[in-house]
């Protein structure tokens, strides 16, 4: 019960009438009240100043809001030692209380929408709830359609736009209910409130089942499976729940869902035919094969303006070109068909060859042989063998010099002159050495 101090204050200065104590805190309690305002009833939450410092972070957060999925402060005050916080009393209890209740899939989604469309409100009043759990959601009747976020004990509001973009990095918050960036020492922001929510999602979903917690295990075994997250998803869920679960509760804050993609979901909105919202990285790889196929199709497109405005000349050769080019290749064939002179040469020297061997097999040639058999050739008979030294090198260059048509005398020829000359002849063909006089 409130002190006798306080009653008086609130009764003078609000009209506060107290009832009853409702519920009570780490940092303050909650009593059920009556407004003599309006004599409507009302909660009044005590914060100690005492216990807890940022107790008018919380009283300022509170006079910033106004939605109906929030609960709603009438009015503040305060004296040395407490805050005194007046707001619209929630008579259809928590939705701890309420997690063993019989719902269907789609008041379950009913009661996600109401949750993620105050987070989403609060994030774009750049405000961070940090201690989003199923106690500090409550319901203004028995109607699930009226759940409301209440307890900004915890909450950090951005001083600006831009700022809001920027790290926490202090622990706070329900263990349990805290994403696993918290624990890592480093910083983090607003997708804290996208885990609690997934973390609220499937204890909605399993009667109130926690994924990580069970009652014997110790703090440091909690975190450790908050770390290393193994998701246990019952069959009786939908598809699209699981999906809207792993989604919100992705380990890196880069590719967890933002609660503006959460509320867009069709297993929140119910349109089961629309396209689930993509992560961050499936974004980015969207968008390049968009990019892709973008630059693809203005390719196209300029290639069609080129050949539309830019014709090409006789793209192929016509009839004159054709027959050039076999005329051309005829030549070459023939050219190539052409005797080479080296080969001429050699043809020639072989047919000689051939006609040496025909004579060398004659009868005429064979009766020689034989006869050179049974004589010892002599140095003259060899000379009359051979066909290229029939004639006198003498005899040729006498007929050269004199340019004469007649031809030059053979060696049997000068032997009958029987003269001076022709013996000098043959020795000269002969090349017999000169004799030495005595």
């Amino acid at each position: 019960m409130l002190q006798g101090e306080d009653v008086d204050f609130l009764q003078e200065m609000y009209q506060i009438k107290e009832i009853a104590k409702i519920g009570e805190g780490s940092f303050g309690k909650v009593y059920k009240a009556t407004d003599l305002t309006d004599n409507t009833e009302c909660a009044v939450k005590v914060v100690s100043k005492t216990l807890f410092k940022d107790a008018q972070i919380e009283s300022d957060i509170y006079q910033q809001l106004n939605h109906p999925h929030i609960v709603q402060c009438k009015r503040i005050t305060e004296n040395k030692n407490q805050f005194f916080l007046i707001m619209e009393l929630m008579k259809g209890g928590t939705l701890a209380q309420r997690m063993n209740q019989e719902y269907t899939d789609e008041d379950f989604a009913i009661i996600m929408k109401g949750i993620l469309l105050a987070v989403h409100y609060l994030h774009e009043k750049r405000i961070i709830h940090r201690d989003l759990k199923p106690e500090n959601i409550m319901f203004a009747t028995t109607d699930i359609r009226t759940v409301k976020i209440a307890d900004f004990g915890l909450s950090f509001k951005f001083a600006s736009e831009g700022m809001f973009y920027s790290l926490l990095n202090k622990k706070c918050g329900t263990v349990i209910y805290m994403a696993p960036e918290q624990f890592k020492e480093k910083f983090y922001s607003k997708q804290v409130d996208s885990w609690s929510c997934g973390v609220i999602m499937y204890m909605l979903l399993n009667s109130g089942q926690h994924p990580f917690y069970n009652k014997n295990d110790t703090r440091d075994q909690v975190i450790k499976k908050i770390m290393n997250p193994i998701w246990q998803l019952s069959d009786h869920m939908s598809p699209l729940a699981k999906d809207l679960i792993q989604k919100l509760t992705t380990i890196e804050p880069i590719e967890r869902y933002s609660v503006g993609q959460a509320l867009i979901h069709p297993w929140i909105t119910r349109n089961f035919s629309d396209k689930i919202p993509l992560t961050y990285n499936e974004q980015i790889s969207q968008f390049i094969k968009d990019q892709q196929i973008r630059n693809s199709f203005k390719l196209l497109l300029f290639l069609q303006y080129l050949m539309k405005n830019c014709p090409i000349q006789q793209p192929y050769p016509n009839d004159e070109i054709l027959l050039k080019l076999t005329d051309k290749k005829k030549l070459l064939q023939q050219y190539q068909s052409l005797p080479n002179p080296k080969s001429q040469k050699q043809k020639m020297v072989s047919n000689i060859q051939k006609i040496k061997n025909m004579r060398s097999k004659s009868p005429k040639d064979q009766k020689s042989k034989q006869n050179s058999k049974s004589k010892p050739k002599t140095s003259f008979d060899n000379l009359n063998t051979l066909e290229d030294q029939k004639y006198t090198i003498a005899s040729f260059k006498k007929c050269f010099q004199q340019k004469a048509s007649v031809r030059p005398k053979t060696i049997d020829e000068i032997l009958n002159d029987n003269s001076a000359k022709s013996r000098q002849i043959v020795r000269q063909k002969l090349e017999l050495p000169p004799l030495k006089r005595k």
